[in-house]
This record gives structure tokens, sequence and C-alpha cells, in this order.
């Protein structure tokens, strides 16, 4: 098996530092506060795994680092049969532990993970210690076999929500990510992925064109074929129909590893509204009103790697927000720190 040797990248390590956990054989990126008990959740072992590969193709990170993430993420499947991670553990009388109702996933972070995966099979081959691109198969697979509605052919929150009729019907906008649905078609051949490819791109487009500042609302209902904005209180929070702590995520789902011109056309209509910020917040309505009166990392990161992509006609726009992105210090918050440094990564491998 061949690993890489690591070469020095302040901001990884301070990352890595922050919130890598080693954990029996494996290891785990701790989504809870610093200061209080360990929470590993699908979706900050997704983000880890992409930052960890992204920084080993550019030899920052290594393979062992890798698989480390991947063995934790083996050791909490859902079950045998099904590859889905469970979605939430807390540290616990000196152990990871699922709780039955946490033993569930989130659509998200399964997502993260298979791209992460045939990344490393792109980066390593699957002749070591892991088959990465069987292990990604298998989690693609169950991705289609729990997740995926064959009444809107998008995904549902998790496979919790398959057999919820109260949430059957709510959409995560920032589950929409065409790229990965075409690469995941292009290695499964399984042809649900197409339609999840194309319907995510109409959706996106009509739910773009209903805001004049081509905003996103964190959660939306799709019946009967009609798609409605979420209201608040819908799931998660007052800020559900808003462009909130879901959506703040899509500049960069659309921007990431794609050429494709709708994508670039709904991202290009978000950047021409932040542009016109002379600062900004953390979350914004429908309308373009700030909810807040903050910044954070886990807004102005995704915005900054989809101006990165497309620098024609934001020159400026570009190198303000991206430099502001690489100079900012970690501040101790998961969820601004790993964006941030996922952002930090693509602009490295996209140079």
């Amino acid at each position: 098996m061949k690993v890489n040797c690591r070469k020095t990248n302040p901001i990884y390590e301070s990352w890595h530092e922050l919130y890598v956990v080693k954990y029996c054989d494996g290891a785990y990126v701790n989504s809870g506060t610093l200061d209080q008990k360990k929470i590993a959740i699908s979706e900050s072992q997704g983000y880890g795994m992409l930052i960890t590969v992204l920084a080993a193709s550019k030899q920052e990170a290594n393979q062992k680092e890798f698989d480390a993430l991947l063995d934790y993420y083996k050791q909490h499947t859902i079950s045998d049969i099904n590859h889905l991670m469970a979605w939430k553990q807390v540290y616990t009388s000196g152990e990871m532990l699922t709780d039955t109702a946490n033993n569930t996933n989130a659509t998200d972070g399964d997502l993260d993970i298979a791209y992460a995966l045939l990344k490393a099979d792109k980066l390593w081959g699957s002749q070591g210690n892991h088959n990465y691109r069987g292990i990604a198969n298998d989690l693609m697979r169950d991705l289609l076999n729990y997740n995926y509605s064959v009444h809107n052919q998008l995904l549902y929150l998790g496979c919790w929500a398959k057999n919820d009729k109260r949430y059957q019907s709510l959409v995560r906008t920032s589950d929409l990510i065409p790229t990965y649905f075409k690469i995941f078609f292009e290695e499964s051949h399984d042809e649900r992925w197409q339609f999840l490819y194309n319907q995510s791109i109409d959706t996106l487009e009509l739910l773009s064109d209903r805001s004049v500042a081509g905003l996103f609302p964190d959660f939306f209902w799709i019946k009967d074929g009609q798609i409605i904005n979420a209201k608040s209180d819908t799931l998660e929070s007052d800020n559900d129909g808003d462009y909130g702590w879901n959506a703040n995520r899509i500049p960069f789902r659309l921007a990431y590893n794609t050429n494709n011109n709708e994508l670039m056309k709904l991202n290009n209509k978000l950047l021409r509204f932040f542009e016109q910020k002379n600062r900004l917040t953390a979350g914004y309505d429908l309308s373009g009103r700030p909810l807040n009166d903050y910044t954070s990392m886990a807004f102005t990161a995704p915005i900054a790697v989809a101006v990165n992509q497309q620098k024609n006609g934001f020159n400026t726009f570009a190198e303000k927000i991206v430099q502001q992105v690489k100079t900012t210090p970690l501040t101790g918050n998961y969820y601004a720190d790993t964006l941030q440094m996922l952002a930090i990564l693509i602009f490295d491998n996209a140079q």
C-alpha cells in the first residue's frame, strides 16, 4: 500500500488538530463544541473524508489518515446490509454510541462520503487495505435503495423520511448536487442518478427564478409536481424557508468540479447579488434581506468557491473574498471552520 508523506500546510494542520479525533482503529471529525461532549455526525465525516483526500492530492495529508476516517464510517453503518452511515454518535462512557433514534441516515453526509471514496480510488486505487470503489458502489446503491423518491425523482432528507408521511415530500436544497449525480451515474450506470441530475437542475432553476437575488431556501416541499418553499419551523428553525445554514452550501455545490453552463448561470445570479454587498452576513431571506448582523465562514467560504470558479466579470470580488477565506484564522466553530478548510483545498486543487 502506498502511503503519501505529508507536506506542511499550517491551516490543514490546525483544522486536523482541532477536529479529528482518533477512536479505536479509526478517527472521526468532532462536530460538537470543543469544550463539551464529542459528537460525530455523517455530515462531518463526509466533509472530513473530502478534506483529507483533497489535501492528500497535494501531499498535505496521507492515505493512512483517510483510511482512519473510512474505518470509523465502516464501524457506524446502519446495519450489515444498509451501508448508509448512522447520522450521529455521542461520546458516552468512553464510547462513541448511536442511540436507536439516531440509527438512520442524513442524505448529505452519505453523498459526500461516496464522492470522497471515488476520489480516493482515483488517487490511490482500490487494491490496498480498502476497496474504495467497491465501498462507494455499495453506498451509492443504498442511497438509491433507501433515499430515492420515485414520486419526485429527488432524495429524501434521510431514510427515516421515506416512511414518515409528514416529511416524505420535504427536500433539503443542499442535497441537490448535480455534479455528484452525474459522476455516480457514470460510475454505476443506474438511470436513477440521471433522473436525479436532470430533476435537480430543473428544480434549482425554478427556485432561483422565484428570488430576485437568486437565493434558495433551506427546504422546500414538492407535492403533485408543485414546488412550495418551506415555512418557519418546518423542520429545524425559524429560517427553514430562508437562505440559511443548509442552503449556504449551494454555491460550492453548484461550482464543485463542473463546467455545466446551467449551473454556472445559477451561481452567476447569486454572485451578482453577493457582489453588491459591502459585507456578507450569515443568512438572508429570499428577498435578500440579511437575517443576522454577523458574518460566518459557513456562508463566505462557499461563495468564495463559486466566484473563484467564475472569475470573469467578478475579478475584484473574487480576489477580495478568496483572500479573506485564505487568511482568516479558524475560530473553533466546527461548521464554519470545516467549510473554510474545504474551500481552501478546492482553491488549491483548482490551480
